[in-house]
């Protein structure tokens, strides 16, 4: 049972490095198409990759913190070792990558709204 739950966990945050390279990819493609496309341009696509991204970057955070929270729990304890230097950094990338998401996620909204008022 401890092995599939070991199992499952790194799966889970397997899962949320893969996640962080979607992002990435997303976006260094959506700016270098936004370029001169009209389409990519539209509200139903811009809305669309806004809420894509902001649930990838939540998703991250959620499971590096239920990484952290299952790792600290009372029960788990007795079986804890640290993190090696690898892993400290996948989960410093993972955050700073969903927060760097967040926060041009709020920069693109107030930003389109000064740059093209209705």
């Amino acid at each position: 049972m401890a092995s599939v739950t070991t199992s499952l966990i790194q799966g889970i945050c397997l899962f949320a490095v893969g996640i962080n390279w979607a992002k990435v990819a997303l976006g260094i493609s959506s700016v270098a198409a936004s370029g001169g496309s009209s389409l990519i341009h539209s509200d139903p696509v811009r809305y669309g990759l806004r809420y894509l991204s902001a649930i990838l970057a939540t998703a991250t955070l959620w499971v590096i913190w239920n990484g952290w929270r299952l790792s600290n729990s009372s029960a788990a304890r007795w079986r804890k070792v640290p993190l090696t230097s690898r892993e400290k950094w996948n989960i410093g990338v993972g955050i700073a990558s969903s927060i760097l998401s967040w926060a041009l996620i709020i920069a693109e909204v107030f930003a389109h709204q000064k740059m093209h008022p209705r």
